[in-house]
């Protein structure tokens, strides 16, 4: 009887211990920090692939980071189920939705919600802050002795590129429409931006320019 009592208490701590051994990894580095996110999901009862009784499942939220496109789980306030596709802040403060950061993640580790949601929110992100993204068309350098940084972006090749800096030469671009005007064959700016900012989510690349660099998964 107490073997099986033993046995017990050793299934319920490896159960209640699971997120910690699974999916702790180090909270974001200082320089990759966030003060505000978007809410890509809300998960009520957590992970499915979290194999504990529903009873002992805590609420999580997924989230991009509006800075370093960093993704993170958050631990929600009690009682707060925050709306999908808003910005809030996660910073030091009395914060409405969030009570604390809970851990960094890959994109692989995104709900399925979480994945439709992603696009939409970096488009946000990057039309708030456009002035950021077209500094990154103006200021387009090269990377390596073949390659520009403009080449980075998916669709971008090296007549396009050598359009956008031939367009540079003569005036830098006041914004989005002014590139649009200037280059017709780049039809949507903010899209091949917003593509590769999720290409360097997902990893496996030499350059980072937008997104932080995933942290690899920790058994």
């Amino acid at each position: 009887m107490a073997d099986e009592r033993s046995q017990d208490r050793r299934n319920m701590s490896s159960a209640s211990s699971f997120e910690h051994k699974k999916h702790a990894r180090p909270k974001p580095e200082p320089g990759e920090r966030e003060e505000f996110v978007w809410i890509l999901d809300y998960l009520p009862y957590g992970r499915e692939d979290d194999p504990r009784p529903v009873y002992q499942k805590k609420p999580l939220i997924q989230s991009l980071g509006d800075s370093k496109f960093v993704l993170l789980e958050l631990i929600p306030n009690e009682g707060k189920v925050p709306p999908v596709h808003i910005k809030t802040p996660i910073g030091p403060g009395e914060k409405e939705y969030i009570d604390r950061v809970k851990t960094r993640i890959m994109y692989d580790e995104l709900s399925r919600g979480a994945k439709l949601e992603l696009p939409l929110a970096i488009a946000e992100s990057v039309k708030a802050q456009e002035e950021r993204f077209i500094k990154f068309y103006n200021d387009a350098q090269p990377v390596s002795m073949r390659q520009n940084s403009l080449e980075l972006l998916p669709g971008v090749g090296k007549k396009l590129m050598l359009d956008i800096l031939a367009e540079t030469k003569k005036k830098p671009f006041d914004n989005f429409e002014d590139l649009k005007k200037r280059v017709p064959a780049l039809r949507d700016p903010e899209k091949h931006i917003i593509d590769r900012i999720i290409e360097e989510m997902k990893g496996g690349q030499k350059y980072y320019v937008f997104a932080a660099p995933p942290k690899m998964k920790r058994e």
